[in-house]
């Protein structure tokens, strides 16, 4: 038995109280974890990323003005943990979510490509020479093209692995892949053909390689997949009567996206989806989704009558919906699909159902979403948040 400091046992109400303090703290906790368990469950975990947002946020609808940056027509936009980075050929600023401006430094680029991951961000000079690594204090390192040479593309996956293409001396093209501190892993170089991109996979064991080869007097892709320990080729699918544009990984898929096709195949070569656009027009994008991608194709090169169609990573078709508004931009975050229409904002699931809307986006013209459905509206000169 435990004793007061004067030697005597502690009265029988003091101990019942320190009890009820200890029941009412267990269940407390108790009734979170069912709460979280029960929103997670109901409606997809829609009702858990509501929790989330007003966890993090405070809030759980409307917007707020959170970034205010000098207007460009060539900014680049990305976000850094809960900063928003914003690139252009003459600077690189990152502010964070109270607006404060974290660091502006000073750049020298003609054509800024920006890539994030998960602590680091990398933005590339295409056609030019030097590659910034930046985190949330600055540059930390930077890479240097061989006198004369160029890069062409810079990509940084989920785990801060990155994926240069570069030229170098005695290849057409080399890609270099370093892994989160720097360290080369990987160095590629090609004598007959050219490669134009290349990214790794989430996993970190292997990088996919879009290469660029004649065949009949045209230039067609292919996908070459390297494992990075080994440093041997796995598999290599041919692209027919398509140049990639832009391509994403997301587990063992690979969805690359090209002037006159879209397709998603697998680390091993099968191809799931080769989606040809006919006499359809690509009039957007988004890779980034969860577990799914969304084209935007339309009957005519310019005009508003287009279909939104939405896949998922086996390469069927989830949904598709009729649209017959400005589209000025789209993005996916989790299981949300954004859509910036001329007029107003809305927030789809996966399956093209409407989650939220906002009628007012203040002359936005690029969006971003979050896993959780938050939306960021980015305007000329200034972002902020939608909690849906």
């Amino acid at each position: 038995m435990t004793k007061k400091h004067d030697g005597t046992a502690p009265e029988p109400k003091e101990k019942k109280k320190r009890l009820l303090g200890r029941l009412v703290a267990a269940a407390l906790v108790l009734c979170v974890v069912v709460c979280v368990a029960a929103l997670t469950s109901m409606e997809d975990g829609r009702h858990f990323a509501s929790l989330r947002r007003w966890l993090m946020y405070g809030d759980t609808g409307g917007s707020r003005d959170i970034y205010t940056y000098a207007s460009d027509p060539a900014n680049r936009y990305g976000k850094l943990g809960s900063s928003l980075l914003v690139v252009n050929p003459n600077t690189a600023q990152l502010i964070s979510d109270q607006g404060t401006i974290l660091y502006d430094l000073s750049l020298r680029m003609s054509s800024p490509q920006l890539s994030v991951g998960r602590k680091y961000a990398s933005v590339c000079d295409i056609g030019g020479d030097t590659i910034y690594i930046l985190d949330q204090d600055g540059v930390c390192r930077t890479l240097q093209a061989e006198r004369g040479l160029q890069y062409f593309s810079a990509r940084l996956n989920r785990g801060d692995y990155l994926a240069v293409t570069e030229q170098k001396t005695g290849f057409k093209t080399v890609v270099s892949v370093y892994d989160e501190e720097g360290r080369l892993l990987f160095d590629f170089g090609a004598h007959d053909n050219y490669l134009s991109d290349a990214v790794v996979t989430g996993d970190g064991r292997s990088v996919v390689i879009v290469s660029l080869e004649s065949q009949g007097g045209i230039f067609a892709s292919s996908l070459l997949v390297y494992d990075l320990q080994s440093g041997e080729l796995r598999s290599e699918t041919a692209i027919r009567d398509g140049l990639v544009e832009d391509i994403r990984c997301n587990g063992d898929r690979v969805m690359s996206l090209c002037d006159k096709r879209f397709t998603i195949t697998n680390l091993e070569g099968e191809t799931l989806l080769d989606r040809s656009y006919g006499n359809l027009y690509l009039h957007d994008y988004t890779l980034d989704g969860a577990d799914f991608c969304a084209l935007l194709l339309g009957r005519y090169q310019a005009g508003n009558i287009c279909t939104l169609v939405t896949y998922d990573m086996e390469g069927k078709e989830i949904a598709s919906l009729e649209l017959t508004e400005e589209v000025l931009d789209i993005a996916a975050g989790g299981g949300y699909l954004a859509v910036l229409y001329g007029d107003g904002l809305v927030v789809y699931q996966r399956d093209l159902k409407e989650f939220a809307r906002l009628e007012d986006t203040d002359y936005a013209g690029q969006i971003r979403i979050e896993d959780d459905g938050t939306v960021l509206l980015i305007s000329g000169a200034y972002a902020w948040r939608f909690l849906p």
